[in-house]
Formats: C-alpha cells, sequence, structure tokens
C-alpha cells in the first residue's frame, strides 16, 4: 500500500529527482508504525528508485536525460546484439511463445496505465531475450528495464500529462512477421526502432 503511494507520487513528480523524503514525515502523514513505511522505503531504494542517506533520508534518484539515452544505447546493444547472435537457435516454438504472449495482452485495442503498459512491453521483450538462455545477460537485460521504466512512465506523465496509454503493439506484430519470415536484418531492425520509439511518449 505505502509502496504505491510513494511510487505514484515518483511517477507523478510530486516528489521530484533529488528530493529527500523522511520516514519520519511518511509515519507522521500516514499515522502507523515505522516497520511499513521502512519496507516500502527499503523496496522503492531495492528498485534504484530512492537512495537511502543515514540518518538524513532517503533521495528520489536523479535520472539525466543523457543516463537515459546512455542505457537507450546500451540496451539497444544488447538486445539487438543477442538477437543476432541467436538468430539461428529461435525454434518455432519460441516464436509462438511470443505470438500468445502479444495475443493475450493485445488482442483487442485498450487503455492502461502507463507503468502497466511499460510492464507489458517488457514482458515481451524479456521474453524474447530469455531465448538467449545467458541468465547473467538476462539479469542485466532486466536491470535495464527496470531502470528505463520508471523514467518512461514519468516522462510519459511530464511531457503530455496522462497516465493511460494506448497501443496495438505494431512493432511487435512486424517483429514475429520478421521472424516467421526469417527475415534477420529487417528483424534487427524493428527491433531497434522499437526500443527507440516506445520511450517516446506521444509517437
Amino acid at each position: 500500500m505505502y509502496y504505491n503511494i510513494i511510487l505514484q507520487r515518483i511517477i507523478h513528480d510530486e516528489y521530484k529527482s533529488g528530493d529527500i523524503i523522511t520516514e519520519k514525515s511518511l509515519v507522521d502523514e500516514f499515522n502507523v508504525s515505522k516497520s511499513p513505511v521502512r519496507e516500502a522505503l527499503v523496496a522503492l531504494c531495492n528498485e534504484k528508485l530512492l537512495k537511502s542517506i543515514p540518518r538524513f533520508g532517503y533521495e528520489v534518484t536523479p535520472i539525466s536525460d543523457r543516463t537515459i539515452k546512455e542505457v537507450l544505447d546500451y540496451r539497444i546493444i544488447l538486445e539487438c546484439g543477442y538477437l543476432k547472435k541467436n538468430w539461428n537457435t529461435i525454434t518455432e516454438e519460441q516464436i509462438t511463445q511470443l505470438q500468445d504472449l502479444l495475443y493475450k495482452d493485445y488482442s483487442t485495442p485498450t487503455q492502461r496505465e502507463a507503468l502497466e503498459h511499460w510492464e507489458k512491453n517488457c514482458d515481451f521483450h524479456l521474453t524474447l531475450f530469455s531465448f538467449s538462455n545467458n541468465k547473467f545477460a538476462y539479469e542485466e537485460f532486466a536491470n535495464v528495464l527496470r531502470i528505463l521504466g520508471i523514467a518512461y512512465v514519468r516522462s510519459y506523465w511530464k511531457k503530455l500529462h496522462l497516465t493511460k496509454v494506448s497501443s496495438s503493439a505494431n512493432y511487435h506484430k512486424q517483429l514475429i512477421n520478421y521472424l516467421l519470415n526469417k527475415n534477420k536484418e529487417a528483424a534487427i531492425e524493428c527491433l531497434k526502432k522499437d526500443i527507440v520509439e516506445f520511450f517516446t511518449p506521444g509517437n
């Protein structure tokens, strides 16, 4: 509960980058014991959204435009690189797995909260990346998505002042077609465009 309240405040820029949140202020506001508040703050620290400063409070982690660009560049190299590397080992069963996921999440046009939309998008990309069978790389990739997730949602809110997102997952559909038709270069280029354009609110 308190985790979600604090998270929504970060997303909606009520807590801005660099702001300090104190455990005492939240305990007083919610009129609860320290334990549930501390658990929420620790969980947000683990997700790199807050940084604990001993005897001072919790800083909302700043994520600069430069950091986002660098992380996106890294994601493109990582994700597209592994798709290229493992292209010949992707099976029809794995492609079907992507199709089933896409149908489940986007069989009909719908509006979702931006964070949920990001999570659905991540499910697809993590599934695709899992075909590499590289546990270390998968964990690194999942961490990249966690860093980008809140930055994406906050950016969507700040630029458009919207919380809901509509999508038909067209790039995902195109990518599956390229996988089925064995068009490697087109698939890699499609994946790159999806990564970049998904992170551009309003596009």
